[in-house]
């Protein structure tokens, strides 16, 4: 048994520093570049794909919320489905988590180095994604609270710059003061409402998801946040409205002061929009929001993939020298050194294919995200059955409608999984992902287990107690915590001790 306090994370994050993270994480690629791809799948109706998604998200956040606050841990969703579920299913959607947000950023380089094409030319555009690489990386390294503060302005810069959107583009729609009237023609107009049917709106759905990834990393930071059982419910609730109110007011906004079919991906249709409206310096100062916005979003997915990893060489499950701490950050540094290496990857391959890195990438880690919806929506289920039984004083904050939410947003993530094949440029995310998946599950077969077997086999006759001290998974016994539980199970990283 770890002793306790060894390698843990600082609490230093506040509550306005967890609502803004988390916002940072969602509001990026997938909002500025991204939905180009969506509107042109699903026309004008794209914010129905929007709407349907936000009811997906915050199933999910519902349900993470509920667990992070019964059980706030390092790992958090990892640890949740290690112990409700399977060591093996925390062990497949770590390392997939992980790997969905390093591509995801490896694509907010392709973003801002695209963003950075109005002012100078492609090879300077590269030249700048190397440097946001490496800023956010000392952004990273300093301690968690900097981070905070750092993700907590960013955040806000573009949130703010939305807002202004949507309220610029309502007013050229219903023609308020300088502009003429646009009216209803490009919501109606061009083929309709919905110029590509339901199958379009529900297409649009997989690059939907993608947008919304990242309001997870509320979950992620919940173990470095002062007081996580008032402030994971109040992010949650905040994050949920606000970013359904960005996300569809901005898309309402921009379907009706574009045609559908004039949205490509040269350059971000928010950019578009200032262009024709024709406001001075507008098209300047939104490319600048965007830039931001994909810093912002960048610096958030090396945070959360960063203690992800860490979490996984806390449980065994990755190299240990990954789970060192620096001594006044308390921040693991090689842990966001290896995360940052893929940061490099992505400028290299925007390199090789810049027409079709953004959707090969993007199609990775929507896979990723999806799959890990999935498994934090299981683990509700499963988890808040273990905490009835074990200690249902711990759960203080409850997702509404269970058992029949719960299993609903199982079946909405497990059919937007199943469109993925039929979506263009997400096909190889798919394949890719199912590659992924195999490769984990195999290693695990040949390393993990196979580690693990000499002790399953000589557990006969042992109580349950015992066998779940053995192997490490806690979830058997709430009283069981080796703070080291290895690749069968979660681990705290702070000695067994649980918080909250």
């Amino acid at each position: 048994m770890a002793s306790p306090g060894r390698n843990t994370l600082r609490r230093g994050l506040a509550s306005r520093h967890l609502s803004m993270i988390s916002i940072g994480g969602v509001i990026g690629v997938g909002m500025f570049l991204g939905s180009a791809a969506t509107v042109r799948l699903a026309g004008p109706a794209v914010i129905l794909s929007f709407a349907l998604g936000g009811v997906i998200m915050m199933m999910v956040m519902l349900a993470l919320a509920e667990m992070s606050v019964a059980e706030p841990v390092e790992g958090s969703f990892r640890t949740y489905a290690a112990e409700s579920l399977h060591p093996y299913v925390g062990f497949v959607v770590g390392w997939t988590y992980w790997i969905a947000w390093v591509v995801i950023m490896a694509a907010e380089i392709v973003a801002a180095s695209t963003y950075m094409r109005l002012w100078v030319s492609p090879e300077l555009a590269l030249a700048f994604g190397l440097v946001f690489a490496v800023a956010m990386t000392l952004v990273n390294l300093t301690s968690v609270r900097s981070f905070g503060e750092f993700e907590f302005w960013f955040a806000m810069i573009k949130v703010v710059a939305i807002v202004a959107f949507i309220l610029i583009g309502a007013a050229a729609i219903l023609g308020l003061g300088p502009f003429s009237p646009i009216g209803i023609r490009n919501y109606v107009g061009h083929g309709g409402f919905a110029p590509k049917g339901i199958g379009g709106v529900l297409l649009a759905m997989v690059m939907v998801m993608v947008a919304y990834g990242g309001t997870e990393v509320i979950g992620v930071a919940a173990a470095e946040t002062q007081d996580p059982a008032t402030s994971v419910p109040r992010a949650v609730n905040g994050v949920a409205l606000r970013t359904l109110v960005l996300y569809i007011g901005s898309m309402t906004v921009l379907v009706g002061t574009i045609p559908w079919f004039e949205v490509g991906l040269g350059a971000s249709p928010f950019v578009r929009v200032y262009q024709l409206l024709k406001i001075p310096a507008a098209a300047d100062i939104m490319n600048f929001v965007v830039i931001t916005a994909a810093l912002s979003s960048m610096n958030s997915g090396l945070y959360t993939s960063s203690r992800m990893l860490y979490s996984l060489a806390e449980a065994g499950a990755a190299p240990r020298f990954l789970t060192r701490l620096g001594k006044r950050s308390r921040v693991p540094y090689l842990a966001v050194i290896g995360s940052t290496f893929f940061l490099y990857v992505g400028v290299i391959l925007y390199y090789l294919v810049p027409k079709t890195a953004f959707l090969y990438i993007t199609g990775i880690g929507g896979f990723g995200f999806l799959f890990s919806w999935l498994v934090i929506s299981l683990s509700q289920i499963y988890m808040r059955r273990r905490i009835l039984a074990q200690n249902p004083s711990a759960l203080k904050f409850k997702m509404p409608g269970y058992p029949y939410t719960s299993w609903m947003t199982v079946a909405l993530i497990a059919g937007v999984i199943l469109t993925l094949p039929f979506v263009p440029g997400q096909r190889v995310g798919f394949i890719s992902g199912l590659i992924w998946l195999a490769a984990v599950s195999l290693y695990w077969l040949v390393s993990c287990k196979k580690r693990f077997a000499p002790r399953l086999i000589t557990t006969k006759g042992l109580t349950r107690l015992e066998f779940a001290s053995i192997i490490g998974w806690r979830g058997l016994d709430p009283d069981v915590g080796t703070g080291d539980g290895g690749p069968l199970g979660g681990s705290r990283g702070n000695g067994g001790r649980k918080d909250g």
